[in-house]
């Protein structure tokens, strides 16, 4: 038997199986590296079409699509000034258009809209009323039933990934805010994306391939013993057996040949397992602190903010609670309450855009700027202007933050307030009625360093009490993606008449949002604050 040739043998055999198998590995971490690269970018578009269409709710003025009926709605100059503050902002954001529509009959008309570069050079831009007679699908599927879009189409003015939202008025009209950006970035992303993804599938193989060839040079030593060792490692968990082991060590120093090296191979390899598990267990330990150390970031940043109720226990003029539940351990909603002299309380609530340590950092610098502007400005536009405009300075994380603050006067119950982009608050009056405040056209703090705000005020009588919250109670989704929205909230308060307390107001509020959503995980950061204003001390 000694002497006799196959016709095929081991090596070519292994070497076929092993060029086999790294060009399947190679091939299939190559398509999950570009799909998870694919669906990063597209993320990272679609967080920022979603941010622009925000945007361009603040920038387009309030109430300015109420009296459109036909082109001749909005004057000239009226359009030019919305188009100009458009066409800056999407040109400063990398947008390519940013607008709105809305549809009369089974047309959909162009009602505001922003210009590129190049279009305002050549006056092409498009004007009020304009049709677009292309308009996709899925914006007319919009309009329809009033669901956010996401859409990927070319017509007349290029070839875009768009948002589209839809925004119901009070006479019950919609118009839809869109914004796009040119998928010509997002091909070039994505075929970079492609190519690094096979230059690192081709390396791969072709580093897997050399090694292999020069392991399987040494592979002729007979298969038993090493199987039945295999196999006992993995009975044992990998535990290896110190008899097995000890075998295999003087097979490897016994014999010269092929069979010798790998005897000494699969010894090098049992110590590098041993060496992995030990590694294993190290980074399991420094998970766990890490772990403990998001711990410790939640209980400092929850001890920047006010927790202990009732806040003033010697004062019978007022009543706040406030609450804070984080989507992770750390978030980016913010609330805070103080007062700046004896007869007047300053409050606020705001949610930075984001979730997670970079947001708890931001809240935590706009938590401090507040406390410092709000005892030496003197209103809260002022307060607004001067908190803005040290967020926007060197914010190279673009960050941003909507808020309402306001001042309440404890001797007679009025309510200086301003708003930078945020839900509008509800009042719980003494009688059990619930009633919203008109919501402001107001920016988001940390996006332009000029902008001015301006102050509105509402009075408070006797047992009222003013309800401010964040988007994570508006917009907590149900099991069936259903928001919550504002008349959830409303119907939650009117049930507040029962205890018309602070505390039970915004823990009966919390409660409500829990039962809707149900074992759905948290998706926002949840801020509520309750101001009760019980009547001028001694009244």
């Amino acid at each position: 038997m000694t002497g006799r040739k196959r016709k095929f043998g081991l090596k070519p055999q292994l070497l076929l199986l092993l060029f086999a198998l790294n060009l399947i590995a190679a091939t299939a971490y190559s398509v999950v590296l570009y799909t998870i690269d694919r669906a990063e970018i597209l993320a990272g578009i679609d967080r920022q079409l979603v941010t622009a269409a925000n945007a361009v709710q603040e920038i387009v003025p309030r109430g300015y699509h109420d009296g459109i009926s036909d082109a001749t709605s909005i004057s000239p100059g009226q359009f030019d000034v919305v188009q100009d503050r458009l066409s800056h902002f999407a040109n400063e954001s990398g947008l390519v258009y940013a607008y709105t529509y809305m549809q009369f009959g089974p047309e959909i008309r162009t009602v505001a809209t922003s210009a590129t570069i190049p279009e305002m050079q050549s006056g092409t831009e498009t004007r009020f009323f304009a049709l677009y007679d292309t308009a996709p699908a899925r914006l007319r599927q919009s309009f329809r039933d009033g669901r956010v879009r996401f859409d990927e189409y070319s017509d007349s003015f290029g070839r875009f990934r768009s948002i589209y939202k839809p925004m119901r008025m009070r006479d019950g009209r919609t118009y839809v805010i869109g914004a796009d950006i040119d998928l010509h970035q997002l091909d070039a992303s994505l075929r970079k994306a492609l190519i690094q993804s096979i230059a690192v599938g081709v390396v791969m193989f072709a580093l897997s391939l050399a090694v292999g060839w020069l392991l399987i040079g040494r592979i002729v030593r007979p298969l038993a013993q090493l199987t039945a060792f295999t196999r006992g490692m993995e009975e044992r968990s990998f535990e290896p057996d110190e008899r097995e082991l000890l075998a295999i060590q003087e097979l490897g120093g016994a014999r010269r040949d092929e069979v010798g090296s790998l005897a000494e191979a699969m010894s090098g390899m049992i110590a590098r397992l041993q060496r992995y598990l030990i590694e294993v267990e190290t980074a399991t330990a420094a998970r766990e602190r890490v772990e403990g150390e998001l711990t410790a970031a939640r209980d400092i940043q929850v001890g920047m903010l006010p927790r202990k109720f009732p806040p003033f226990p010697g004062r019978t003029d007022l009543d706040v609670f406030a609450m804070l539940e984080p989507a992770k351990q750390v978030g980016g909603d913010l609330y805070d309450y103080f007062l700046i002299d004896r007869n007047r309380l300053f409050f606020v609530v705001g949610d930075v855009a984001g979730k997670g340590v970079p947001a708890a950092l931001f809240m935590a610098m706009t938590t401090t700027l507040f406390k410092a502007q709000a005892l030496s400005a003197t209103s809260t536009a002022e307060i607004m202007t001067r908190v803005n405009a040290e967020l926007a300075r060197d914010n190279v994380a673009e960050m941003f933050v909507t808020a309402l603050a306001g001042i309440l006067d404890l001797r007679d119950g009025s309510v200086v307030y301003s708003d930078a982009g945020h839900e509008a608050p509800f009042i719980v009056r003494a009688d059990g009625r619930v009633e919203r405040l008109e919501k402001q056209q107001g920016m988001a703090m940390g996006i332009f360093d000029d902008v001015a705000y301006r102050s509105d005020r509402f009075t408070l009588e006797p047992g009222d009490a003013v309800v401010l919250f964040t988007d994570g109670v508006s917009e907590a989704t149900g099991p069936d993606e259903e928001l919550y929205t504002a008349a959830r909230i409303r119907a939650a308060l009117e049930r507040s008449r029962e205890n018309p307390s602070a505390r039970y107001i915004a823990e009966g509020l919390a409660e409500s949002v829990r039962a809707f959503v149900g074992e759905i995980p948290q998706s926002d950061d949840i801020a509520i604050l309750v101001v009760c204003y019980e009547g001028p001390a001694g009244g």
